[in-house]
């Protein structure tokens, strides 16, 4: 299957909330579960105040953490004949960071292990800000790449070739058309047909987790 059994060290609980959830918690709350190594996540305005975030930090240091990587970017926008950044990643003494802008200055703040941020999914991220947008009401920039998990299947001997996907509450037979070349390391990747005929990209990266450049539901 393509989810396999790991021992895992339990993730500590998150502290006492210092404000009520909103509708954004769970998408914060997918983003950090999502991403090994993320200690938590913010969605700040332009004036660095927090929207909502989720993690195992402490919300007040969580907090300060965001207002400063707005501040950051705030300076980097009026720097002279510096493009305003779309992603920033850092990895610094204690902990890594990944600062991604959003429309109307806003900006999503993810805190991690310092060893993990460079090593962090994009294909998460970018599933996670298309639910932002979606929830915000943005519009998603033209030509923006979008990636949907899916629950796929594999074949043995090694368990890296898809055999179905599922979705419209059953499992999907797929046809192999081909393999996919210049992902990263570890990562598998195939061009698939669905039983209606319609073609897709599936993605396999680390710990089993598989993406779909296609939402599969409006596929079948």
């Amino acid at each position: 299957m393509s989810e396999r059994t790991r021992s895992r060290r339990p993730r500590p609980a998150p502290p006492p909330r210092d404000q009520e959830a909103s509708t954004f918690t769970k998408i914060l709350e997918r983003l950090v579960r999502a991403l090994p190594g993320a200690k938590g996540t913010a969605l700040v305005d332009a004036e660095g105040e927090t929207v909502d975030y989720f993690g195992i930090l402490d919300p007040f240091d969580l907090k300060v953490a965001a207002a400063h990587w707005q501040i950051v970017l705030g300076e980097l926008r009026e720097t002279p004949n510096f493009a305003s950044p779309k992603k920033i990643t850092v990895r610094a003494r204690g902990r890594g960071y990944i600062v991604r802008q959003l429309p109307d200055g806003y900006a999503l703040v993810v805190v991690f292990h310092p060893l993990a941020a460079f090593a962090a999914s994009e294909r998460t991220l970018e599933e996670i800000e298309a639910q932002i947008y979606a929830e915000a009401g943005w519009a998603r920039p033209q030509g923006s790449t979008k990636w949907f998990r899916v629950d796929v299947e594999t074949a043995p001997p090694d368990h890296s070739r898809p055999r179905r996907l599922r979705a419209a509450g059953g499992w999907q037979p797929i046809e192999v058309m081909g393999a996919m070349v210049g992902l990263r390391g570890r990562e598998k990747g195939f061009r698939v047909r669905l039983p209606s005929g319609a073609e897709m990209l599936l993605v396999r990266e680390c710990r089993d987790r598989w993406f779909a450049d296609e939402h599969v539901e409006e596929l079948i």
